[in-house]
């Protein structure tokens, strides 16, 4: 069997101009887990990384922390879903007066509206017309999906026996859950709405099946001196 460790982000910049970059302490994250790995003597056959700064971020720390340098996978498939503009145009459809989220609390609070209203297709009539005139092409619920599960479905059929890194975000980590256990929407999206950054989830993967063997590892963190730093977002 294979083995396939999906890692998602350090914290992230939630409430600076750019999100898609390591937060100090998201860096520090990272070189944590990094330290752990080596701690364990685990090494990888192969590491894909999201092709955003983030997960980019993320895979040098984690590098950093174990000592080593990879050559690594870039695959888009594995990148988040833009979930800013998506959020932006619920907001203005919806509650056009309210201010935009300025704690993590409230961002969480409002991307659970925003991914129900997304998925059953509530927005899709403002996002046809918003892609009309700025031309551009907002990923539905069911495209992000199908690119997850197709980066996941290479993965798995790759050489078996092998140790796989993927990183990065709570989003495709939600998918690929659903996709190995067979969830439904609802409940992908509480998984997404748990999902700690760095934490480790691990699937076991053969060329016919792939199955889970654990989720949402923070091994790294679970020290007194580290509690504070486990984050959300």
């Amino acid at each position: 069997m294979s083995e396939i460790y999906f890692v998602r982000h350090g914290q992230a910049s939630l409430l600076s101009k750019n999100y898609d970059q390591l937060s100090d302490l998201g860096w520090q994250q990272a070189r944590w887990l990094g330290e752990y790995f080596r701690e364990r003597e685990l090494s990888f056959d192969r590491v894909i990384v999201g092709d955003m700064r983030r997960h980019r971020e993320t895979l040098q720390g984690l590098s950093e922390g174990m000592g080593i340098s990879w050559e690594s996978q870039v695959d888009p498939r594995f990148n988040e879903f833009t979930f800013r503009p998506v959020m932006r145009l619920y907001q203005q459809c919806n509650n056009p007066e309210a201010e935009a989220p300025t704690t993590a609390e409230e961002f969480f609070g409002m991307l659970r509206e925003v991914m129900e209203a997304w998925i059953t297709g509530e927005l899709d009539e403002i996002l046809r017309r918003h892609d009309e005139e700025k031309n551009s092409a907002t990923e539905s619920w069911e495209q992000f999906n199908q690119r997850v599960v197709a980066g996941l479905n290479e993965v798995q059929q790759g050489r078996q026996g092998e140790r796989v890194l993927i990183v990065s975000s709570g989003g495709p980590k939600s998918l690929a859950m659903k996709h190995v256990m067979g969830l439904s929407n609802d409940a992908t999206i509480e998984l997404m709405l748990q999902i700690r950054n760095t934490s480790v989830t691990r699937f076991l993967s053969s060329a016919e099946r792939m199955s889970l063997r654990a989720f949402n590892g923070l091994a790294h963190m679970e020290r007194t001196d580290r509690r504070h730093a486990i984050t959300m977002v």
